[in-house]
This record gives C-alpha cells, sequence and structure tokens, in this order.
C-alpha cells in the first residue's frame, strides 16, 4: 500500500488573511468573527494516479492558523456530489489537529476497482463548523441576501496511464461470446492488445451484457483496431476514445463477420 502526499500546502499566511462571509442564528459558531484568527482549512485539491488493483493512502492535510494547547478534533464527511463509489474508497469521520501544533492528517484509502477510469472519479470531504474555528466559504448573491458554500476538498483518483490513454466502449447484444477485438500495429503484424484470447463462439465476454467500457494506455503511434463477429452479424456497438475525441465508432449492422480501422494516438 503506497501513501500518498499532498505536497501543497496553504500557508498560514494565507489562512490568517481569509475573509469569512457568514451566515448562521447559532451564537456560539461561526459568532460573526468576520475576520478570524482561528481559521481551519483543508489544504489544496488532490490527484492520485493508481494502476488497475492497487490500494493507495491519500493524505487530507488540514491547517489551523493557530496552535492550541489541546487536541482539536474535527468531523468531516463525504459529500454527495462525489462521483468515486463506496467500494472505491473509505474516509475517517474525524480529523484531529494534535495539540501544539497547526496541521492534521486524514488517510483516505483509494482502491483502483477497474472503475476509476483514464478521467478519474472524485472523492469529496467537508468539515463540520464546530465553536471557536471558522471555515472558509464561499458566496453567491447579493451580501444582503447570501448563498454560502463551504469549500470543500477534493481527491480525484483516476487511472494512471504515462502514454496516451485509450477508452474502448461495447454494447453487447445477447451473444457476447461471439465477440472478439484487438488492437494491432499499423503494419498489422505485431499483437498490442487484446480482449484476451480468441476462442470461437466462446469469446471472453461470454455471460458478460450491456455496456462494457475498457481502457489502454498505449504509446503515441499509429494502431490499427478490428472486431469479429463469429455468427457474422455485427451484433455490437463499437467506440473508441482517446482525449475526449472519438476516434472510431460503428452500430450493431454496420458490419458483419469483421471490421477494422486505423487510428492514431
Amino acid at each position: 500500500m503506497k501513501i500518498n502526499k499532498n505536497y501543497k500546502y496553504i500557508s498560514v499566511f494565507f489562512l490568517l488573511t481569509l475573509s469569512l462571509f457568514l451566515v448562521s442564528c447559532e451564537e456560539e459558531i461561526n459568532d460573526e468573527n468576520y475576520l478570524s484568527s482561528s481559521f481551519v482549512s483543508f489544504a489544496q485539491d488532490q490527484v492520485v494516479d493508481l494502476n488497475l488493483g492497487e490500494t493507495v493512502v491519500v493524505e487530507a492535510e488540514v491547517y489551523a492558523s493557530e496552535a492550541s494547547n489541546s487536541d482539536r478534533v474535527f468531523d468531516i464527511f463525504v459529500d454527495d456530489s462525489s462521483t468515486a463509489t463506496a467500494a472505491q474508497y473509505s474516509a475517517p469521520s474525524t480529523v484531529t489537529i494534535p495539540a501544539g501544533t497547526m496541521k492534521g492528517v486524514a488517510e483516505v484509502v483509494v482502491t483502483h476497482d477497474g472503475g476509476l477510469g483514464f478521467g478519474g472519479k472524485t472523492i469529496v470531504l467537508g468539515m463540520t463548523p464546530v465553536a471557536n474555528a471558522d471555515i472558509p466559504t464561499s458566496f453567491t448573491g447579493s451580501s444582503t441576501d447570501p448563498t454560502v458554500t463551504q469549500n470543500f476538498h477534493i481527491i480525484t483518483a483516476r487511472t494512471y496511464c504515462p502514454d496516451v490513454g485509450v477508452t474502448l466502449e461495447f454494447t453487447l447484444d445477447s451473444w457476447p461470446e461471439e465477440f472478439y477485438w484487438q488492437i494491432l500495429n499499423d503494419a498489422g503484424t505485431s499483437l498490442i492488445t487484446s480482449i484476451g484470447t480468441y476462442s470461437a463462439y466462446n469469446n471472453p465476454y461470454a455471460n458478460f451484457s450491456g455496456d462494457v467500457t475498457e481502457e489502454r494506455c498505449l504509446p503515441s503511434g499509429d494502431y490499427i483496431f478490428q472486431a469479429f463477429d463469429d455468427w457474422g452479424d455485427g451484433g455490437t456497438d463499437i467506440t473508441i476514445i482517446s482525449g475526449g475525441s472519438v476516434l472510431f465508432t460503428a452500430d450493431a449492422g454496420d458490419y458483419d463477420d469483421f471490421i477494422q480501422a486505423a487510428f492514431s494516438l
């Protein structure tokens, strides 16, 4: 298990100079201290790259603008705007800033279960306001009628790819065992990657259904994509995407037993 640290720190000077528009009916929480020396905030957002099946510990750092003579414990939560699934992370419910320090660490465990994607999934953390500690917020609207939004900490976990990420999307028909695909070099003489071992009418998607997404990390260059349908009815929708651009697409019925396309990365 690796530990991923965030090296971009929010300086104490920045925390000391933050101003906060506060909306609260409770005198004991954020009691109209528009400029306070008791700010508590997450450090900057983080991005972590993982290989398939890898688990890392992401250290989400929390800073206070001043030290205290006792431990301070803050409740944290995962916001509903997060796109990561429960199987892809676990997060603590509190973070502690030890006595005499201005820094605490919340350890978030992230696992690549195959669903992160090159674009990544997000884990959005927030802190619950407490007495004698101001949490930076932003607001929209007017100064007399503001809408206050807490500034969250966003961890983006994504598939590691040092080269060029390629996403292959397939919509399988009722006989997925008939479908097979592979990517060759530009001469068509060398196999670069594939779904797995070919077996007529018993290909690796047997027992799959619906939409399937595959990811491959390939060096820049020219390639040939090939798809086969053992029955010859071309029953699978195919889309190849890289960098947000569609490189190739074919609808079910556009081909019979075979289709191929050249693409460049």
